[in-house]
C-alpha cells in the first residue's frame, strides 16, 4: 500500500476510535429520544397546544420538534434570508447560516422531506458530539467519568433542544472537534472548526481565547504563526455580517434583529420591561438556571479545571447576561461542556444518586411545556 495510502487508513482508524461509543451512553441517548418522543406526543395529544406557536412542517412529532426557532431555521432551508421581517418583527437574519446550508444540502434529494432531514442531523450531530465529548474528556477525567459527563449531558434539563431542528447539536459537535483538534497540534482543523463553529452560532467567536491558550500552552505560553488559524473563527463571523449586510442594506442588521427577542444589551430595557417588572414563576426558573450554572464554577478550583476550560462557561454566561434577556440561559449553559465535567466530577450521594433521576425529570418536563409552546427552549 502507497505510504499515503497507509496514512489515510490510519486518520480513518483514529476517526473512528474518537466516535466509539460505550454501550451505556449509547443506552442512555436512546432512552432519552424515547423521553423526547413521549413528551411531544403528550404535548400534541393531551394537552392544549399555544396557538401562537408554529411549526416549521407538520405531522406527529415533526410539529413538535420543528417548532420555536425551527420555523426560522426550516423558512431559511426553504426560501434562504429576506430581507424584511418573516414574522412580525421578527427576521431571519438573526440566524447563523450554517446548520440551514448542511438541510438545504442533504434535502436537495428529498424535496419536501426538510424537516424530517432537520431533525435527523440534530440527533445524528448530537450523539457524534457526545463520542468526541468522552474522547475530549478523558485525558482530563479518566474514560468512565468522561462516559458519565456526556450521559449527565444527555439527561440535562434543556436537552430536549439537541432533538430539535435546532442548531445547537451542531455547535456542540463543532465546538469540541475544535478543541480535539487544539488539543491534538492540528492547528489548520482546529481554525477550521472554531470557523463552522461561528457560522453556527456567533457566540462560537468566544471560544478564540479558550483554544488560543491551549495553543500557547503547548507552544511554552509563545506566540507562534501556527495560532494564526484561529483567526477563520472571526473572518468566518465578519464574512456572515456583510453577507447579511449586503441583504437588507445594514452592517447592523444582525444585531438589529436580536432586539425582536428582547435581547437589546444590558441598560437596553424600559421601566416597563425590567427584570423586577417582569418577573414571573418561569423567570425564576431562568434565574435558578443561571444561579446553579454558576454555583458549579466554584469547583473550578478543587477540579484544577485549566482555564481554557472553564473560560468556556464564563465567556457564555457573560455573553448571555450583556445580551439583556435570560431566556436561552438554559441553552447556553448546555452548550459549555465543562459543566459537565464538574458534575461528572463530584462524589456526593446527591451528586451520584439524586441528581440524574431529578434531572431526568426536569428534562422530561421542560420537554413537554417546550413541545406545547409553554418555555422557550
Amino acid at each position: 500500500m502507497p505510504a499515503w495510502g497507509g496514512a489515510l487508513g490510519n486518520r480513518i482508524g483514529a476517526l473512528v476510535g474518537d466516535l466509539r461509543l460505550d454501550t451505556g451512553l449509547v443506552a442512555i441517548f436512546v432512552a432519552s429520544r424515547v423521553l423526547v418522543i413521549v413528551a411531544a406526543l403528550v404535548a400534541e395529544l393531551l394537552i392544549p397546544r399555544n396557538a401562537a406557536i408554529d411549526p416549521g412542517e407538520g405531522g406527529p412529532l415533526l410539529t413538535s420538534l420543528t417548532s420555536w426557532d425551527g420555523w426560522y431555521y426550516l423558512g431559511i432551508v426553504r426560501d434562504g434570508y429576506q430581507a424584511d421581517p418573516v414574522a412580525g418583527a421578527y427576521s431571519n437574519v438573526a440566524f447563523a447560516p450554517l446548520y440551514p446550508i448542511v438541510v438545504r444540502v442533504l434535502a436537495l434529494p428529498f424535496p419536501g422531506f426538510e424537516g424530517l432531514i432537520a431533525v435527523l442531523v440534530s440527533n445524528v450531530a448530537f450523539l457524534a458530539a457526545l463520542a468526541l465529548l468522552v474522547r475530549l474528556g478523558t485525558p482530563y477525567l479518566g474514560r468512565r467519568r468522561a462516559s458519565m459527563a456526556a450521559g449527565l449531558l444527555v439527561i440535562y434539563p434543556f436537552a430536549s433542544a439537541f432533538a430539535m431542528a435546532y442548531t445547537e447539536s451542531l455547535f456542540l459537535l463543532l465546538m469540541v472537534a475544535a478543541f480535539l483538534a487544539a488539543e491534538r497540534g492540528h492547528r489548520a482543523w482546529a481554525g477550521i472548526f472554531l470557523a463552522l463553529t461561528v457560522l453556527c452560532r456567533l457566540q462560537g467567536v468566544a471560544l478564540l481565547l479558550p483554544l488560543l491558550i491551549v495553543m500557547l500552552r503547548q507552544d511554552g505560553w509563545r506566540p507562534r504563526p501556527s495560532q494564526a488559524w484561529l483567526l477563520l473563527g472571526p473572518l468566518a463571523a465578519a464574512g456572515f455580517l456583510l453577507y447579511i449586510a449586503s441583504i437588507t442594506g445594514s452592517l447592523t442588521a444582525f444585531l438589529d434583529a436580536q432586539q425582536a427577542w428582547g435581547r437589546a444589551g444590558i441598560g437596553g430595557s424600559a421601566p416597563t420591561e425590567t427584570l423586577g417588572a417582569k418577573f414571573s414563576p418561569y423567570l425564576a426558573a431562568l434565574l435558578l438556571t443561571l444561579l446553579g450554572s454558576i454555583f458549579l464554577l466554584v469547583f473550578v478550583r478543587v477540579d484544577r479545571l485549566r482555564p481554557e476550560y472553564w473560560l468556556v462557561p464564563v465567556l457564555f454566561i457573560a455573553a448571555e447576561l450583556s445580551s439583556g434577556s435570560l431566556e436561552a440561559v438554559g441553552r447556553i449553559t448546555m452548550l459549555a461542556f465543562p459543566f459537565a465535567w464538574i458534575l461528572a466530577n463530584r462524589r456526593s450521594a446527591f451528586a451520584r444518586r439524586a441528581w440524574p433521576p431529578i434531572s431526568v425529570g426536569l428534562f422530561t418536563i421542560v420537554a413537554i411545556l417546550s413541545f406545547g409552546g409553554y418555555w422557550v427552549p
